[in-house]
């Protein structure tokens, strides 16, 4: 059920973002993304541009661990990879993005949405030498208070600060709820939440949230200021 989008000129990277984005809930076309990821001058999207897109459409992107359990994980949740494929050389690289949706353990294969074809069967060794070549670079597009499959805490917890800086505080603060909710004793979701909440204009749950960050941890000197200030305006 994953889209696709055939790749035209230049489109590599906005075809593959089209892909995981529609996925995720978001109808939107590579033309439509083009100005947002490809850079003419680099003939080609950067990693940087592609991780920052789904920020405008009110998703999260969450880079994965470089193993391909964590991609088969992912596919397994029914959620597709967005993936940088390499197969040139090292002095002539060939790089392009592609979407990994299935996998045949009984073939040992990977199924792809990639360029302009629907369905590529890729042999597992062929795609992690293809992946290896590309640094093993890939990432999932996640809803607002969505999970990964196996969530490291650090990764998810940057992903969720990027996404606050230009999200809705409605938004942010599903992503931080998440958080707290899966890593109850980590102070820094607690002051994410804390921040969201004092946006969205709640200061008595922002208020609490700094508080229950500072009894996790009383180091935490951006959390006492914060608390101090929201206290102020209540």
């Amino acid at each position: 059920s994953t889209p696709f989008y055939p790749q035209r000129t230049h489109q590599c990277g906005p075809a593959a973002l089209a892909t995981v984005l529609g996925a995720s809930g978001v109808q939107v076309t590579p033309d439509a993304l083009e100005p947002l990821v490809y850079l003419p001058k680099k003939r080609g999207s950067l990693q940087i541009e592609m991780q920052a897109a789904p920020r405008k459409f009110a998703r999260l992107t969450y880079g994965l661990q470089p193993e391909l359990d964590a991609i088969l994980g992912e596919v397994e949740a029914g959620r597709p990879v967005l993936v940088l494929h390499n197969y040139g050389v090292p002095f002539f690289p060939r790089w392009h993005y592609a979407v990994v949706v299935g996998y045949d353990s009984q073939r040992d294969s990977v199924i792809l949405r990639s360029g302009t074809t629907r369905r590529q069967v890729l042999s597992a060794r062929n795609f992690m030498r293809a992946w290896d070549n590309g640094e093993r670079w890939a990432l999932v597009v996640l809803q607002p208070g969505e999970l990964p499959a196996a969530p490291n805490k650090a990764r998810y917890l940057e992903a969720a600060a990027a996404f606050e800086r230009s999200a809705k505080p409605q938004d942010s603060r599903l992503a931080f709820d998440a958080a707290v909710k899966h890593w109850p004793r980590d102070p820094v979701a607690w002051v994410g939440r804390g921040t969201a909440s004092y946006r969205s204009g709640d200061l008595n749950a922002a208020a609490s949230d700094y508080a229950r960050a500072l009894s996790l941890d009383d180091s935490q000197a951006g959390a006492r200021n914060n608390l101090a200030m929201t206290l102020l305006e209540l």
